[in-house]
Protein backbone atom coordinates (compact mmCIF):
# COMPACT_ATOMS: atom_id res chain seq x y z
CA UNK A 1 0.00 0.00 0.00
CA UNK A 2 2.90 2.87 0.52
CA UNK A 3 4.06 2.22 -2.46
CA UNK A 4 0.75 2.65 -4.33
CA UNK A 5 0.53 6.03 -2.01
CA UNK A 6 3.61 7.70 -2.47
CA UNK A 7 3.23 6.85 -6.65
CA UNK A 8 -0.02 8.27 -6.39
CA UNK A 9 1.02 11.66 -4.33
CA UNK A 10 4.13 12.10 -6.56
CA UNK A 11 2.01 11.64 -9.71
CA UNK A 12 -0.59 14.45 -8.41
CA UNK A 13 2.50 16.69 -7.46
CA UNK A 14 3.50 15.89 -10.63
CA UNK A 15 0.09 16.88 -12.45
CA UNK A 16 -1.32 19.65 -9.82
CA UNK A 17 1.71 21.26 -8.26
CA UNK A 18 -0.87 24.29 -7.58
CA UNK A 19 -2.39 22.43 -4.49
CA UNK A 20 -4.61 24.74 -2.47
CA UNK A 21 -2.44 26.61 0.52
CA UNK A 22 -4.66 27.18 3.28
CA UNK A 23 -3.12 24.18 5.06
CA UNK A 24 0.30 25.32 4.94
CA UNK A 25 -0.49 28.88 5.68
CA UNK A 26 -2.55 27.29 8.89
CA UNK A 27 0.25 25.40 9.88
CA UNK A 28 2.12 29.07 9.27
CA UNK A 29 0.14 30.90 11.50
CA UNK A 30 -0.48 28.30 14.25
CA UNK A 31 3.69 27.83 14.22
CA UNK A 32 3.49 31.89 14.32
CA UNK A 33 1.04 31.84 17.39
CA UNK A 34 3.01 29.40 19.09
CA UNK A 35 6.26 32.08 19.08
CA UNK A 36 4.06 34.84 20.32
CA UNK A 37 2.45 33.42 22.84
CA UNK A 38 4.68 30.65 24.33
CA UNK A 39 8.43 32.36 23.94
CA UNK A 40 9.24 33.38 27.64
CA UNK A 41 13.07 32.94 26.69
CA UNK A 42 13.98 29.29 27.49
CA UNK A 43 14.52 26.06 25.47
CA UNK A 44 11.29 24.59 28.01
CA UNK A 45 9.48 26.61 25.98
CA UNK A 46 10.69 25.80 22.97
CA UNK A 47 9.87 22.34 23.79
CA UNK A 48 6.57 22.55 24.32
CA UNK A 49 5.98 24.77 21.56
CA UNK A 50 7.94 21.77 19.27
CA UNK A 51 5.38 19.27 20.88
CA UNK A 52 1.79 21.10 20.24
CA UNK A 53 3.12 22.53 16.78
CA UNK A 54 4.78 19.26 15.41
CA UNK A 55 4.22 15.81 17.57
CA UNK A 56 0.70 17.02 18.55
CA UNK A 57 -0.77 17.21 14.70
CA UNK A 58 1.59 13.84 13.89
CA UNK A 59 -0.31 11.86 16.42
CA UNK A 60 -3.55 13.22 15.36
CA UNK A 61 -2.45 12.02 11.93
CA UNK A 62 -1.68 9.08 13.21
CA UNK A 63 -4.73 8.49 15.02
CA UNK A 64 -6.96 9.35 12.11
CA UNK A 65 -5.15 7.11 9.49
CA UNK A 66 -5.55 4.30 12.28
CA UNK A 67 -9.10 5.03 12.75
CA UNK A 68 -10.01 4.68 8.81
CA UNK A 69 -7.64 1.50 8.51
CA UNK A 70 -10.00 -0.22 10.74
CA UNK A 71 -13.23 1.08 9.04
CA UNK A 72 -11.83 0.41 5.31
CA UNK A 73 -8.49 0.47 3.87
CA UNK A 74 -9.50 1.81 0.86
CA UNK A 75 -9.92 5.07 3.22
CA UNK A 76 -6.87 5.50 5.05
CA UNK A 77 -5.16 4.72 1.80
CA UNK A 78 -6.58 7.74 0.03
CA UNK A 79 -6.14 9.63 3.26
CA UNK A 80 -2.25 8.89 3.47
CA UNK A 81 -1.75 9.94 -0.62
CA UNK A 82 -3.77 13.21 0.46
CA UNK A 83 -1.71 13.91 3.66
CA UNK A 84 1.40 13.09 1.68
CA UNK A 85 0.32 14.98 -1.56
CA UNK A 86 0.36 18.55 0.78
CA UNK A 87 3.24 17.74 2.74
CA UNK A 88 5.44 17.19 -0.48
CA UNK A 89 5.82 20.56 -2.58
CA UNK A 90 9.23 19.96 -4.79
CA UNK A 91 7.81 21.01 -7.78
CA UNK A 92 6.06 24.15 -6.65
CA UNK A 93 9.73 24.84 -4.72
CA UNK A 94 11.10 24.61 -9.25
CA UNK A 95 9.36 26.84 -10.28
CA UNK A 96 10.27 29.39 -7.58
CA UNK A 97 13.87 28.41 -8.33
CA UNK A 98 12.80 28.63 -12.49
CA UNK A 99 11.36 32.27 -11.86
CA UNK A 100 14.85 33.23 -10.37
CA UNK A 101 16.57 31.71 -13.35
CA UNK A 102 14.41 33.59 -15.58
CA UNK A 103 15.62 37.07 -14.23
CA UNK A 104 19.03 35.98 -14.35
CA UNK A 105 18.27 35.23 -18.41
CA UNK A 106 17.06 38.02 -18.80
CA UNK A 107 19.79 40.36 -17.05
CA UNK A 108 17.61 41.42 -14.65
CA UNK A 109 19.50 40.66 -11.25
CA UNK A 110 17.25 43.07 -8.99
CA UNK A 111 14.12 41.41 -10.11
CA UNK A 112 15.96 37.58 -8.91
CA UNK A 113 17.26 39.35 -5.82
CA UNK A 114 13.45 40.02 -5.03
CA UNK A 115 12.66 36.65 -5.84
CA UNK A 116 15.12 34.95 -4.34
CA UNK A 117 14.36 37.07 -1.19
CA UNK A 118 10.73 36.36 -1.25
CA UNK A 119 11.61 32.76 -1.40
CA UNK A 120 13.72 32.68 1.64
CA UNK A 121 13.20 35.36 3.64
CA UNK A 122 16.43 35.91 6.26
CA UNK A 123 19.35 35.06 4.35
CA UNK A 124 21.88 37.12 2.85
CA UNK A 125 21.31 37.35 -0.99
CA UNK A 126 23.95 38.05 -3.62
CA UNK A 127 24.10 41.28 -5.92
CA UNK A 128 25.88 39.57 -8.70
CA UNK A 129 24.70 37.20 -11.50
CA UNK A 130 27.20 34.50 -10.13
CA UNK A 131 26.14 34.26 -6.47
CA UNK A 132 22.51 34.70 -7.22
CA UNK A 133 23.25 31.33 -9.42
CA UNK A 134 24.77 29.69 -6.48
CA UNK A 135 22.61 30.21 -4.49
CA UNK A 136 19.14 29.47 -6.13
CA UNK A 137 20.89 25.81 -7.11
CA UNK A 138 21.53 26.06 -3.47
CA UNK A 139 18.27 26.29 -1.92
CA UNK A 140 16.58 23.83 -5.04
CA UNK A 141 19.07 20.83 -3.44
CA UNK A 142 17.77 22.22 0.04
CA UNK A 143 14.36 22.12 -0.82
CA UNK A 144 14.30 18.62 -2.47
CA UNK A 145 15.46 17.40 1.07
CA UNK A 146 12.56 19.42 2.74
CA UNK A 147 9.72 18.92 0.35
CA UNK A 148 10.48 16.02 -1.44
CA UNK A 149 13.18 13.36 0.14
CA UNK A 150 12.94 13.95 3.51
CA UNK A 151 9.26 13.86 3.88
CA UNK A 152 9.19 10.98 1.25
CA UNK A 153 11.96 9.10 3.98
CA UNK A 154 9.81 9.28 6.84
CA UNK A 155 6.47 8.89 5.23
CA UNK A 156 8.00 5.22 4.18
CA UNK A 157 9.37 4.53 7.86
CA UNK A 158 5.92 6.02 10.06
CA UNK A 159 3.34 6.74 7.13
CA UNK A 160 1.51 10.32 6.97
CA UNK A 161 2.34 10.84 10.42
CA UNK A 162 6.07 10.99 9.31
CA UNK A 163 5.74 12.86 6.85
CA UNK A 164 3.69 15.52 8.80
CA UNK A 165 5.99 15.47 11.79
CA UNK A 166 9.18 15.81 9.21
CA UNK A 167 7.37 18.91 7.48
CA UNK A 168 6.34 20.52 10.58
CA UNK A 169 9.71 20.30 12.38
CA UNK A 170 11.73 21.58 9.80
CA UNK A 171 8.71 24.39 9.17
CA UNK A 172 9.14 25.19 13.03
CA UNK A 173 13.26 25.26 12.49
CA UNK A 174 13.04 27.74 9.95
CA UNK A 175 10.19 29.81 11.61
CA UNK A 176 11.63 29.98 14.92
CA UNK A 177 15.41 30.56 13.14
CA UNK A 178 15.56 34.16 15.03
CA UNK A 179 14.90 33.45 18.74
CA UNK A 180 17.84 30.91 19.28
CA UNK A 181 16.48 29.18 22.89
CA UNK A 182 12.82 29.58 21.62
CA UNK A 183 13.86 27.33 18.70
CA UNK A 184 16.88 25.34 19.86
CA UNK A 185 15.23 22.00 20.41
CA UNK A 186 13.20 22.17 16.92
CA UNK A 187 16.39 22.72 15.40
CA UNK A 188 18.02 19.73 17.27
CA UNK A 189 14.87 17.72 16.36
CA UNK A 190 15.18 18.96 13.22
CA UNK A 191 19.09 18.03 12.75
CA UNK A 192 18.10 14.55 13.83
CA UNK A 193 15.39 13.65 11.27
CA UNK A 194 17.56 15.16 8.45
CA UNK A 195 21.00 13.03 9.19
CA UNK A 196 19.46 9.80 7.24
CA UNK A 197 17.64 11.41 4.56
CA UNK A 198 19.88 13.97 3.51
CA UNK A 199 22.96 10.87 3.05
CA UNK A 200 20.26 8.44 1.04
CA UNK A 201 19.75 11.40 -0.62
CA UNK A 202 23.55 12.56 -1.43
CA UNK A 203 24.27 8.72 -1.90
CA UNK A 204 21.06 8.78 -4.78
CA UNK A 205 22.70 11.88 -6.42
CA UNK A 206 26.37 10.05 -6.45
CA UNK A 207 24.59 7.05 -7.92
CA UNK A 208 22.59 8.90 -10.24
CA UNK A 209 25.63 11.71 -11.25
CA UNK A 210 29.14 11.35 -11.50
CA UNK A 211 29.61 9.16 -8.46
CA UNK A 212 33.57 9.58 -8.02
CA UNK A 213 33.66 13.74 -7.91
CA UNK A 214 30.06 13.83 -6.09
CA UNK A 215 31.54 10.93 -2.92
CA UNK A 216 35.00 13.22 -2.79
CA UNK A 217 33.34 16.06 -2.52
CA UNK A 218 31.16 14.65 -0.10
CA UNK A 219 33.93 13.31 2.70
CA UNK A 220 35.99 16.49 1.93
CA UNK A 221 33.29 19.15 2.03
CA UNK A 222 30.32 18.64 4.03
CA UNK A 223 32.01 18.72 7.42
CA UNK A 224 33.29 22.46 6.45
CA UNK A 225 29.62 23.86 6.16
CA UNK A 226 27.47 25.05 9.11
CA UNK A 227 24.84 22.42 8.31
CA UNK A 228 26.61 19.17 8.00
CA UNK A 229 23.79 17.20 6.28
CA UNK A 230 23.17 20.34 4.71
CA UNK A 231 26.44 20.32 3.68
CA UNK A 232 26.60 16.74 2.60
CA UNK A 233 23.77 17.03 0.85
CA UNK A 234 25.45 20.53 -1.46
CA UNK A 235 28.93 18.69 -2.06
CA UNK A 236 27.13 15.53 -3.32
CA UNK A 237 24.63 17.64 -5.40
CA UNK A 238 27.69 19.94 -6.47
CA UNK A 239 29.98 17.12 -6.99
CA UNK A 240 27.58 15.15 -9.25
CA UNK A 241 26.81 17.53 -11.71
CA UNK A 242 30.84 18.76 -11.74
CA UNK A 243 29.80 22.17 -10.24
CA UNK A 244 31.20 24.49 -7.58
CA UNK A 245 28.83 26.12 -5.12
CA UNK A 246 29.19 27.48 -1.73
CA UNK A 247 31.94 30.14 -1.93
CA UNK A 248 32.22 33.58 -1.41
CA UNK A 249 29.22 35.73 -2.45
CA UNK A 250 28.98 39.73 -2.97
CA UNK A 251 26.68 41.42 -0.91
CA UNK A 252 25.66 45.07 -0.54
CA UNK A 253 28.08 45.52 1.96
CA UNK A 254 30.87 43.73 1.03
CA UNK A 255 31.84 39.39 0.51
CA UNK A 256 29.97 36.74 2.79
CA UNK A 257 33.46 33.94 3.21
CA UNK A 258 31.82 30.67 2.66
CA UNK A 259 33.09 27.52 2.03
CA UNK A 260 33.32 26.02 -1.52
CA UNK A 261 31.38 23.09 -2.36
CA UNK A 262 31.97 20.55 -5.25
CA UNK A 263 34.61 21.14 -7.72
CA UNK A 264 37.32 23.26 -6.09
CA UNK A 265 38.56 24.54 -9.87
CA UNK A 266 36.09 27.64 -10.11
CA UNK A 267 36.68 27.81 -14.24
CA UNK A 268 35.69 23.89 -14.21
CA UNK A 269 33.48 24.43 -12.19
CA UNK A 270 31.38 27.73 -12.43
CA UNK A 271 27.56 26.68 -13.16
CA UNK A 272 25.98 28.37 -16.11
CA UNK A 273 22.39 29.60 -16.46
CA UNK A 274 21.53 25.78 -17.80
CA UNK A 275 22.53 24.40 -14.71
CA UNK A 276 19.48 25.15 -12.55
CA UNK A 277 17.85 22.70 -15.23
CA UNK A 278 20.66 19.59 -14.53
CA UNK A 279 20.19 19.79 -11.32
CA UNK A 280 16.77 19.52 -11.30
CA UNK A 281 16.70 16.46 -13.64
CA UNK A 282 19.55 15.27 -11.09
CA UNK A 283 16.77 15.45 -8.08
CA UNK A 284 14.01 13.76 -10.56
CA UNK A 285 16.05 11.26 -11.71
CA UNK A 286 17.19 10.39 -7.68
CA UNK A 287 13.35 10.10 -7.01
CA UNK A 288 12.55 7.51 -9.11
CA UNK A 289 15.81 5.88 -7.67
CA UNK A 290 13.99 5.78 -4.38
CA UNK A 291 10.91 4.27 -5.92
CA UNK A 292 12.48 1.53 -8.14
CA UNK A 293 13.94 0.54 -4.99
CA UNK A 294 11.05 0.21 -3.47
CA UNK A 295 9.25 -1.52 -5.88
CA UNK A 296 11.37 -3.98 -6.09
CA UNK A 297 11.62 -4.40 -1.98
CA UNK A 298 7.98 -4.72 -2.88
CA UNK A 299 7.77 -7.29 -5.63
CA UNK A 300 10.33 -9.29 -3.38
CA UNK A 301 7.63 -9.46 -0.37
CA UNK A 302 4.81 -10.87 -3.15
Amino acid sequence: MTLFALLAALGLEHWRPDRPGQPRRTAGDWLAWLLENLNAGGEQHGVLAWTLGALAPALAVAGIAGILEDIWWPLAWSFSVAVLYFCLGFKSASFRAASVARALHESDPGRAREALAAWRPGIPVGTDEASLLRQVLEETLRQSLIRLFGVVFWFLFLGPAGAVLYLLTRLARDRWHGEPAFGCFAGRIAGWLDWLPARATAFSFAIVGNFQDALAAWRAQAASWSDISEGALLAAGAGALGLQLGGSINLPGGQLARPVLGLEDPQAGAPGLDALDALVALIWRAALLWTAVLALLWLGSL
